[in-house]
């Protein structure tokens, strides 16, 4: 079955928004009578039969549905944006596909872009939503500087991945961790020395990545996989 987003509690009736019908009808060809699953982004994953494939408000009769409880311990991830909108969409299909519940663009010093679609992002991860059939979407947040987030409440752990010196502790030391996670990761030029001091002091803890240096997106997805490696079966 094909998989559609829709918004809001499932009824006994859904009317896909434009977008979604068009897609369903026109692209994907569904007809009267076939059954396809939907999802809302927010736990709840149906199967629901056509009953009017309008291109523009396709309507569905619910045949079942299933709620899924949100995961208790969250994995949050602020990576600062890439130069090259490929690569940081990379990311986000990934992360969204491997589990990742919060994201946040993460402004840096060194970093090198200043300007984010976040509508564009938001794209990315409900397409990836949809193919992985995810049944949370995961939260994107607004840009934040460093400095600000750091001086965030958060429970949980705090880390931070650092390069230029490799740090004691590597992400693998927190995979069986049971609690929140909160990971930054920064530019290509790595975070300053004053924005990784401003970490230490607001209880976040320096991590490596392995011996060799990885690309910002490459590091979020390492990240990732790592940290959401017992939830996946790996």
């Amino acid at each position: 079955m094909h998989s559609y987003f829709f918004k809001g509690y499932p009824t006994d009736e859904v009317v896909l928004n434009e977008t979604e019908s068009q897609h369903a009808v026109k692209v994907m060809r569904e007809k009267d009578g076939g059954k396809v699953l939907l999802i809302n982004g927010e736990g709840w994953e149906c199967v629901g039969e056509i009953i009017d494939a309008h291109p523009k408000r396709c309507r569905l009769r619910m045949v079942s549905k299933h709620y899924e409880e949100r995961n208790t311990n969250q994995l949050a991830i602020a990576i600062s944006p890439t130069k090259s909108n490929d690569r940081i969409e990379w990311f986000l299909e990934k992360a969204t596909e491997i589990g990742v519940d919060v994201i946040i663009p993460l402004e840096c010093s060194n970093q090198e872009r200043s300007k984010i679609n976040l509508a564009r992002w938001e794209k990315i991860i409900l397409s990836a939503v949809k193919q992985s059939r995810r049944k949370w979407s995961p939260l994107l947040r607004a840009p934040m500087r460093v400095d600000a987030l750091v001086k965030e409440s958060f429970d949980g752990v705090k880390l931070i991945a650092y390069c230029e010196s490799l740090p004691d502790k590597g992400v693998q030391d927190f995979i069986n961790v049971d609690r929140s996670k909160l990971v930054l990761i920064g530019p290509e030029g790595d975070f300053t020395q004053e924005e990784l001091k401003l970490a230490k002091e607001n209880g976040f803890v320096p991590i490596h990545l392995g011996q060799n240096r990885l690309r910002t997106e490459t590091a979020g997805v390492v990240v990732a996989t790592l940290l959401r490696s017992n939830e996946n079966g790996l």
